[in-house]
C-alpha cells in the first residue's frame, strides 16, 4: 500500500482516534486541518480548552512497520509548549495503542494515585 492510500488510511485512523476521544470525555476533538500543516501541530486539536484532552498532543500512526522512535521524536517535536506529547498507534488487524515518556506516564499515575486517595 502506497502513496493515496495510505495517506487514506492514515486519515481515517485520525477520525477513528478523534472520534473515540470525543464518545469517552464528550469534548470537540477532530483531525487537525491538514494534518500537521500550518500553524497546526500534530494529527489531532482539541477545539475546547476546558477538556483534559486539551494538555495533549496526539501524533497517529496506522502503519504496518512503524519506526516508533520516529514517531516519538515527531510527536515530542510537534507538540506544543506544556502539551504531553502522545502517540497512538496501530496496524491492520491489531488493537490500539499509546506511547508517551514513561516520566509522563509516572506523571499520570501519581495524579491518578493523589485522587483516589482524596475520595476516600
Amino acid at each position: 500500500m502506497g502513496g493515496k492510500s495510505s495517506q487514506q488510511k492514515g486519515k481515517r485512523f485520525e477520525r477513528e482516534v478523534a472520534k473515540q476521544i470525543n464518545k469517552k470525555f464528550e469534548t470537540n476533538v477532530r483531525r487537525t486541518p491538514l494534518s500537521g500543516g500550518m500553524d497546526f501541530k500534530g494529527d489531532i486539536i482539541c477545539i475546547d480548552d476546558n477538556s483534559i484532552i486539551s494538555e495533549f498532543s496526539f501524533e497517529c500512526k496506522n502503519q504496518e512497520k512503524l519506526n516508533i522512535w520516529k514517531a516519538l521524536e515527531q510527536s515530542r517535536n510537534d507538540a506544543p509548549q506544556r502539551k504531553m506529547p502522545v502517540v497512538v498507534f496501530t496496524k491492520n488487524h491489531e488493537r490500539d495503542y499509546v506511547a508517551l515518556e514513561f516520566e509522563d506516564f509516572l506523571n499520570i499515575i501519581k495524579e491518578l494515585e493523589d485522587l483516589r486517595k482524596k475520595s476516600i
